[in-house]
C-alpha cells in the first residue's frame, strides 16, 4: 500500500512538473508574439480578403495621394497588402535613409516569383533581379554607364533635341486646329518615355 502510494506520489509530481513547464512555454510563446506584433508596423484598415488594398489605390485620386492620406492616419511608417503579399511603405526620409544605406541589403532583396522569372528572362533584368553578385554587378554598370552625372551630361544634346521635337508637334498640332486640345499627363509621358529609350538604346 506504502508502494502504491509512492508511485501515485511521484507520477502526480511528474505530471505536476510537465504542466508547470507548459504553461512557462505557453507564457513564452505569448510573449514573444506580443513583443513581435509590437515591433511590426501598423498595417491600415480597409484591406480586402485576396487582393487587399489594391482597391483603395485604384480610386479616382492618385495613388500617392491615397498613400500620403494614410501616413497622415497611421504615422509615417505602415504596411499595405498588395494582394496576399505584405508591403512596407515608409514617408519619412530619414527611415527611408536607414532603409536604403543601413539595411539596403534586405530591401534590395526581391522574392522569387514565376512571373519574375518568365518576364524577366530567368531574372537577368535588374528590376526582377534577385540580390546578389549579378545584381550588385549589373546596378554598377547601370549606375556607371546610364546613371552617372558624366554620361547624362554628355546625352544633354539627346534631352534638348527630343523636348525641341516634342513642342514642334504641340506647334503643328496648333497651326491645324487653334482649339486643339492636349493631355498634358500622356504628353510628359511620352516625353520621358521617348527619352529614355533614346538615351539607353540610342532609338
Amino acid at each position: 500500500m506504502d508502494l502504491d502510494h509512492h508511485h501515485l506520489s511521484s507520477l502526480l509530481h511528474f505530471i505536476s512538473t510537465i504542466l508547470a513547464l507548459l504553461l512557462l512555454v505557453h507564457h513564452l510563446l505569448r510573449k514573444s508574439k506580443r513583443d513581435q506584433k509590437k515591433r511590426e508596423p501598423l498595417e491600415a484598415v480597409g484591406g480586402w480578403p485576396i487582393i487587399g488594398h489594391l482597391p483603395p489605390l485604384q480610386a479616382l485620386q492618385p495613388p500617392h495621394i491615397t498613400l500620403g492620406n494614410m501616413a497622415d492616419k497611421y504615422g509615417p511608417i505602415f504596411t499595405i497588402r498588395m494582394g496576399v503579399y505584405k508591403t512596407l511603405v515608409v514617408s519619412n526620409w530619414e527611415m527611408a535613409k536607414e532603409c536604403f544605406t543601413t539595411n539596403d541589403k534586405v530591401f534590395a532583396n526581391r522574392p522569387k516569383l514565376v512571373a519574375q522569372d518568365i518576364l524577366g528572362y530567368n531574372y537577368a533584368m535588374i528590376r526582377f533581379s534577385p540580390y546578389g553578385s549579378y545584381w550588385r554587378q549589373v546596378r554598377k554598370i547601370a549606375t556607371l554607364e546610364v546613371l552617372s552625372h558624366h554620361r547624362i551630361e554628355k546625352l544633354s544634346h539627346v534631352r534638348e533635341s527630343k523636348v525641341k521635337i516634342c513642342i514642334k508637334e504641340l506647334y503643328e498640332l496648333w497651326l491645324k486646329d487653334n482649339s486643339v486640345v492636349v493631355e498634358m499627363k500622356n504628353w510628359f509621358e511620352d516625353v520621358a518615355l521617348n527619352l529614355i529609350f533614346r538615351m539607353v538604346v540610342g532609338k
